[in-house]
């Protein structure tokens, strides 16, 4: 018999708004989630894929995800970290291990979300008399352990001590489809399409602690003054808080600014998420009355610089469920927008902004639009 660990699914938060907003406040996704069919049917695969062992055993072993100043080296954005995290949970299921997280850089993972459904909070402890190996597999370092990921050789003749760390930054769901049985090992890698695979993926593993949570409800009580909210994702590099940060291709702000002028001004809020200062300053200055922001300054988690790096991680995390929430969401070729488009609760109103485009896109079409995204085809400098 299958027995679900449930942790807590009950409400996290209600908001009150204004009366014509019906109280509609920020509601975290897995809060309703046993009511979807299809939910239900991806957390039965999953606890079934995860059942492979009595994780009380003093032999059990484990895979963890690492991102940690255990060890040196970027972990990269979010979008990076939670694409690491699938591929080293489906890796944990491969090898038939318990799956965790090591996350504490630049600050502890538990303090912005929490377990949902399944507990892969590491402790310490787990150590105790047993061997340990750390891997950094980001980039082009994954290909040493192609044949074991993808091919019919066991990866525990690969990872041979009892605990291994992790450190990943890529997605390869049509990569493991081509393993052989992975239907019997993984039912849900076959059975749902990749954006479904993330939606219910952060759903099963995360929900958000008190600190963003609180953050997200003062945003609506305080600036939501209309029903619906359009956003966009605008990548542009330089920031002067973040100097290593690759300059990006102009993205033409004429495009984004004639659908927003379009919008009814007594419907939408609007949301710009970027990396740049500059540009949300011009879209403030352009619709003053109708603008929303997340507090703290813009960083980059793996690139605090001269910034508080747990207010730049809360800001990024505000910032990532901001977008989520979004009626019309528009999205570069980013990891982390496209990640928000995979895991939103409606499937319309997307649009995918390519050079002089905005074409409209779905979440099961991202990836023909922006084939070589953080989730689509490798680029070939990570391949030899």
């Amino acid at each position: 018999m299958l027995v679900l660990r449930y942790y807590h699914t009950g409400s996290l938060m209600t908001s009150t708004l204004n009366n014509d907003r019906k109280n509609r406040g920020f509601i975290q996704t897995s809060n309703n989630n046993l009511e979807d069919f299809a939910f239900k049917s991806f957390l039965e695969d999953f606890m079934i894929s995860t059942n492979y062992s009595s994780y009380n055993s003093r032999g059990t072993r484990y895979i963890v995800y690492d991102c940690s100043n255990a060890w040196e080296g970027d972990c990269g954005g979010w979008s990076d970290r939670i694409a690491g995290i699938m591929t080293t949970f489906v890796i944990s299921i491969l090898a038939k291990r318990r799956f965790l997280i090591n996350f504490d850089k630049p600050c502890f993972l538990r303090d912005y979300v929490v377990p949902a459904f399944f507990d892969w909070q590491y402790n310490p402890s787990f150590l105790w008399n047993k061997t340990s190996s750390y891997y950094k597999l980001r980039n082009n370092n994954y290909k040493q352990i192609e044949k074991y990921m993808f091919g019919k050789e066991d990866i525990n003749n690969y990872f041979r001590k009892d605990v291994i760390f992790l450190r990943m930054n890529w997605d390869f769901t049509s990569d493991f489809r081509k393993r052989p049985n992975i239907e019997k090992d993984i039912p849900w890698m076959m059975k749902f399409h990749q954006a479904d695979i993330y939606k219910h993926f952060l759903d099963v593993l995360f929900k958000l602690s008190p600190a963003p949570v609180s953050a997200l409800n003062e945003q609506y009580r305080t600036q939501r003054k209309r029903n619906k909210l359009a956003c966009v994702h605008i990548r542009h590099g330089t920031n002067p808080n973040m100097p290593r940060d690759n300059k990006r291709p102009e993205q033409p702000l004429d495009i984004l600014w004639g659908l927003f002028d379009t919008l009814n001004k007594d419907e939408y809020d609007l949301f710009v998420a970027s990396d740049t200062d500059s540009i949300k300053a011009l879209a403030k200055k352009r619709y003053p009355q109708n603008m929303l922001d997340t507090p703290g300054s813009i960083t980059h988690i793996d690139q605090p610089h001269k910034n508080d790096p747990r207010e730049g991680f809360l800001k990024q995390l505000l910032d990532f469920y901001t977008l989520v929430s979004c009626d019309i969401l528009i999205i570069p070729s980013s990891g982390f927008s496209i990640l928000a488009a995979f895991v939103r609760n409606i499937d319309t109103g997307l649009y995918c902004w390519r050079g002089q485009d905005l074409i409209p896109c779905s979440r099961y079409t991202i990836n023909d639009i922006f084939p070589k995204g953080k989730y689509g085809i490798k680029p070939k400098t990570y391949r030899n």
